[in-house]
């Protein structure tokens, strides 16, 4: 073999030996470098800050490149508010409590719960999801740590980086009062591997597109692009951006104007000496305008138009427990117990079940001035039962409160298959409970067809345990047989215990049944209304019962607010 032959062939051996070391992606690389969006992960930020600064790429972690946002198009209105109706998220709405006054129980006053700082955004888990943080119809945020790869220099197929990463954050104002969108955003813990990047150009914008009518898409002309230099934006970090629509004809598909935006932030950086243009998108938000001219509080609230982000499932949250509620607490109570038993509730039905519970089947508004005489059905029909239910009580000083509520298509008429609930409460609580109701519609823009969700925060009971005065023959400590806690509301925040049979200064444990090994105390020393943490388990039984005189007891425990 000849030298230069053999020279060939150790440089093609030593090339072999290079790619086979080098990493799959060094291996594919390519020279026009890319945009990336990093997800919330602490731990994949510092993976994706630590390769920048190595030169190396992002796709070592499995992160592809952005990929930009599809316009889809008009859509129908059917379409559009069933896409709302499906949304995985969802949020609670709580306004404040209803106030008794010289004319009865007035609303509270309306109060925006925004969404106050980037620290709020990005604690809450959603806000790096693919839909974002829905706190409620008017307050919306998304956060993304941005990465740019600027190529240095490739050979021989291996690349190596300069790399621009920041965290983006937009926030998202919605309103109560005009058809107008806005969104502030934010960059922070900006990272460059060289400085001279702090040169490179980065312009933010925020674009939408009309789903409904061509003006429901309309940027604000004094909320422009922003374009800065990293190190501008380094000074200077944020940027508004404001949108409006313009309110189509009314129809009789669409009395209440409504109209449909998606809105998302686009981001470009410019490097001229590298001559690098690349530009990411982040994730689309939907908003929905109206100017339905029934949102009115009384006596003197009246909200005529506004812009909500509405791909949520709207919940409106009856704090029961409170002692500011306590007026809406025998309202609350039926409404639960009607969601949580239907089968319990009057009239019987065999076989009833009763919307409402987030999980279920939605409640839907009715629009009474629009639906006359559909709500009266629901009235009347109502009324009609409580006078068969009710009519030997005496009803001094109380009302027949019904649910499903009558200013919804599940009401008691319209449902089609009695599957409603009735109850005689004070008058006070179903007044007050009524007005609070109207003002929540008005304050969460819950137009006509509007599907929503009630949750009532009330003590819930998660198990019976029936127990001994003694332990047990050959036992040392059970007295009862096993029982577990789970099934427990989203809302609960401790356990209460309480003895409903039996001597109700009865002392007991609770401990834990293992199969392999001793067995734990859970809780010590408990009595009737101890109040406990939380703690979700199975094969619990009552232990080492005192203060009973041999006699046995039965104990209900409750999930609390």
């Amino acid at each position: 073999m000849s030298k230069s032959i053999r020279s060939a062939a150790k440089i093609a051996v030593w090339l072999l030996l290079v790619l086979s070391l080098a990493t799959p992606v060094q291996a594919q690389a390519n020279s026009n470098g890319g945009g990336y969006w990093i997800p919330n992960d602490k731990e994949k930020m510092k993976q994706a800050a630590r390769l920048l600064k190595e030169g190396q790429s992002v796709e070592k972690m499995g992160i592809e490149k952005d990929k930009p946002q599809k316009r889809e198009g008009f859509q129908t209105l059917k379409k559009l508010r069933k896409e709302d109706k499906d949304a995985r998220a969802a949020y609670y709405a709580q306004p404040g409590a209803p106030k008794l006054t010289a004319a009865g129980w007035m609303p509270p006053k309306f109060e925006y719960d925004y969404i106050q700082t980037t620290n709020e955004c990005r604690q809450n888990p959603a806000s790096g999801s693919e839909t974002g943080y829905i706190k409620n119809h008017y307050a919306f945020c998304w956060s993304h740590v941005a990465t740019y790869q600027v190529p240095r220099k490739c050979h021989l197929g291996i690349c190596f980086y300069d790399g621009v990463q920041f965290q983006f954050t937009e926030i998202g104002y919605g309103s109560n009062h005009d058809r107008k969108m806005r969104v502030v955003y934010y960059l922070d813990d900006i990272l460059v591997t060289n400085p001279a990047l702090n040169g490179a150009k980065l312009k933010i914008d925020v674009v939408c597109e009309a789903k409904l009518n061509p003006g429901d898409c309309k940027p604000d002309p004094d909320t422009p692009a922003e374009e800065r230099t990293i190190a501008q934006w380094k000074n200077n970090n944020f940027g508004v951006k404001t949108f409006l629509s313009e309110a189509p004809e009314a129809t009789e598909d669409n009395p209440d104007k409504i109209g449909y935006m998606d809105f998302w932030p686009k981001l470009t950086i410019h490097h001229a000496p590298k001559n690098f243009t690349k530009t990411i998108d982040g994730i689309k938000q939907t908003v929905r305008f109206d100017s339905a001219r029934y949102m009115f509080a009384f006596p003197d609230q009246y909200f005529p138009q506004g812009a909500i982000f509405s791909k949520t499932k709207s919940v409106l949250n009856v704090p029961t427990t409170d002692p500011d509620f306590a007026i809406l607490k025998e309202a609350g109570e039926h409404w639960k117990f009607a969601m949580d038993h239907p089968e319990e509730t009057k009239p019987y039905v065999l076989g009833k079940k009763i919307p409402g519970k987030l999980g279920s089947e939605p409640l839907t508004r009715m629009y009474t001035k629009r639906h006359p005489d559909e709500y009266n059905k629901n009235r009347n029909k109502t009324r009609s039962a409580c006078d068969k239910e009710f009519k030997d009580e005496d009803r001094t000083g109380k009302q027949c409160d019904e649910f499903p509520f009558a200013a919804t298509w599940q009401g008691s008429a319209t449902n089609g298959q009695d599957w409603f609930s009735i109850r005689l409460i004070s008058a006070e609580s179903n007044q007050a409970a009524g007005a609070w109701l109207g003002a929540w519609y008005a304050y969460d823009r819950i137009l006509d067809n509007d599907p929503f969700y009630v949750q009532v925060k009330a003590p819930e009971k998660i198990a019976t345990i029936h127990s001994e005065g003694q332990p047990k023959e050959d036992q040392d400590h059970r007295s009862s047989d096993n029982f577990a806690i789970d099934n427990l509301p989203p809302y609960a925040t401790k356990l209460q215990w309480k003895i409903v049979e039996g001597p109700k200064d009865a002392h007991f444990d609770v401990m834990h049944d293992d199969s392999f090994g001793l067995d734990e105390t859970i809780f010590y020393d408990l009595h009737n209304e101890s109040t406990t943490e939380i703690k979700k388990s199975g094969d619990l039984y009552i232990a080492n019962p005192t203060n009973t005189g041999g006699q046995s007891f039965t104990i209900e425990v409750y999930a609390i607010p």
